[in-house]
């Protein structure tokens, strides 16, 4: 099948598909919650919470038409509740030792340090609040700590903590309480995934207040029962999390940055990178999942339609490599699109280039901004097929619309490619705005206001509402799963039906349900019998633990 027709095919995906696959995705967490319930809270607490983390991880990789869910962080504020009235000890790698200082004590919960925007976020908001002595807990961290990470955690004279991985989650979520209770004016939990451990140690009205800083606005996660105010990064985030989320209270404030913009010139970044002068360079920035296609989006088909405007048109990518995305392609890559590969920082980039070309449909918000703030002119991701999958942000949603479709992000990217001048004047138009919110004084003058809210809150833990499965924004079951390598292949023909089978099987395999998992998986191979991947779906759920067991120890190896 040619690529033109291929994307003529994906760009047909129905409703009805997506919702069969929205339902799967539900089939398999209602299952998870109907084991959890079976359970006696008192007796196997330490089962429940992590059958919560399992369900709970399931929606968040595989959308289910919930964004919160109280029908499992309520048993989990219960089990909290209860926290020191079983008797668990805490288990801690250092001893709490309250700082004698007059300044404000904030204790940032991270469950991760992850890759991406989040870890600048915290060090940007530390270097910018003097004022206050910050203090970092790590919840899930395995190896050395990033040396980044202590110096600045140091130079604030606050600590840096690392809960056991290995103990119990309710010996771990206590250490966390009590390091709350003890060391901590404020809690600072930054949510990046689904993480139980804080619902069940901040549920008790005896911790300092919590404010729940959210990362993942497009996302599922837990939180909500002891957050007392939701701290989203933009206004359309506020308005997801006080009707989808169930918040108590909500506040924005904007991802704080860095200015860089004058510490290398254009051309002596393109010495330095090997660029040629004569190129007008785009670029974009982003994980390696963010340029994977789905349904009727194809990040590489379009850009290759972009470079066909130029012969001296060149798009860097940096987040994914050329091995990385080759089984997702569904086209040859244009030979002037280059997969870069990670960076950790992509200033360099950012210097050498003309024009930066936002990611779909999984764009970067924080990526996005660091490009304007470099005076670049942005090309932002088309046609959402959920508002909080891309960059959206407050400063710039006058100045900056999404295109409504494929054509007018091509159109707009040719433009700018062949006009410079253009690309300085809304290149400097954007610097500008973002400035004025997103750096320095400007910034510091939102947080105070923030501090102003959070300094008058009580902390308390309350149960939230039970979700049921929507089939609002049903669209993103099927980014869930094209997402992920073992499945992205069935979503490119006409027979949806397979795909949904092929889909039901890898879900209920994730969770370990592998009489389910060959069910489906031999369906899908009955219905399609050529197609490799369904074979090897079905072999794999044969095998079931044992052969997962063995994956698990040769990727520990």
């Amino acid at each position: 099948m040619s690529p033109l027709l291929l994307r003529k095919v994906s760009r047909k995906i129905s409703q009805t598909a997506n919702e069969s696959f929205l339902l799967a995705n539900n089939d398999v967490y209602k299952r998870i919650l109907k084991m959890l319930h079976a359970k006696d809270v008192e007796k196997d607490a330490e089962a429940i919470l992590n059958g919560i983390s399992q369900a709970a991880h399931v929606a968040e990789r595989f959308f289910t038409g919930r964004f919160a869910d109280g029908a499992i962080e309520n048993v989990a504020l219960e089990i909290g509740q209860r926290l020191e009235s079983i008797g668990v000890e805490a288990d801690i790698n250092q001893t709490p030792n309250r700082r004698v200082d007059s300044r404000r004590q904030i204790l940032h919960v991270v469950s991760v340090v992850a890759f991406g925007g989040h870890m600048p976020f915290l060090y940007h908001w530390m270097q910018n609040d003097p004022a206050s002595c910050h203090s970092i807990v790590l919840l899930n961290h395995r190896g050395s700590l990033p040396d980044r990470l202590t110096e600045a955690v140091a130079k604030q004279g606050g600590k840096l903590t690392v809960i056991p991985v290995n103990s119990s989650f309710m010996s771990r979520a206590n250490s966390l309480r009590q390091l709350a209770k003890q060391e901590a004016d404020l809690v600072l939990w930054h949510v990046i995934c689904p993480d139980v451990l804080p619902v069940v140690a901040f549920a008790t009205d005896q911790c300092p207040p919590v404010a729940l800083i959210d990362h993942a606005d497009h996302l599922f996660w837990l939180g909500s029962t002891v957050a007392d105010i939701v701290v989203n990064l933009r206004l359309a985030g506020a308005k997801h999390s006080s009707r989808r989320r169930f918040a108590a209270r909500t506040a924005v404030i904007p991802i704080p940055l860095r200015d860089r913009h004058a510490n290398v010139s254009r051309d002596k970044a393109r010495q330095k990178l090997g660029i040629e002068k004569n190129q007008v360079v785009l670029l974009s920035v982003g994980r390696a999942l963010k340029y994977r296609p789905c349904g009727r989006y194809d990040f590489v088909a379009t850009a290759g339609q972009i470079l066909d405007h130029d012969p001296d048109a060149h798009l860097y990518v940096i987040g994914e490599t050329p091995d990385g995305i080759k089984p997702y392609l569904r086209c040859a890559p244009h030979n002037r699109l280059h997969f870069m590969g990670s960076a950790k920082d992509p200033s360099l980039y950012l210097a050498a280039a003309d024009i930066y070309l936002e990611s779909f449909p999984y764009g970067s918000q924080t990526a996005l901004l660091e490009a304007g703030l470099a005076g670049l002119p942005i090309v932002p991701a088309y046609a959402p097929l959920f508002p909080l999958l891309v960059a959206n942000d407050d400063s710039l949603l006058d100045i900056l619309p999404n295109p409504k479709n494929e054509q007018e992000y091509i159109s707009n990217a040719a433009e700018l490619i062949r006009n410079p001048s253009l690309r300085h004047a809304r290149g400097k138009v954007l610097r500008d705005r973002i400035l004025a919110d997103h750096v320095g004084e400007n910034w510091q003058k939102r947080l105070a206001e923030l501090y102003k809210v959070t300094g008058a809150l009580e902390h308390n833990p309350r149960p939230i509402p039970v979700s049921e499965c929507t089939r609002e924004n049903a669209g993103l079951s099927q980014w869930d799963a094209v997402a992920d390598v073992h499945t992205s292949g069935t979503f490119v023909e006409s027979d949806f039906e397979s795909a949904v089978f092929s889909h039901k099987a890898f879900v209920a395999k994730y969770v370990g349900d592998y009489e389910t998992a060959r069910r489906f998986a031999w369906r899908a191979v009955l219905r399609s019998p050529s197609r490799w991947i369904f074979w090897r779906l079905f072999v794999i759920a044969m095998l079931g633990k044992p052969a997962r067991s063995l994956r698990q120890c040769l990727r520990r190896a």
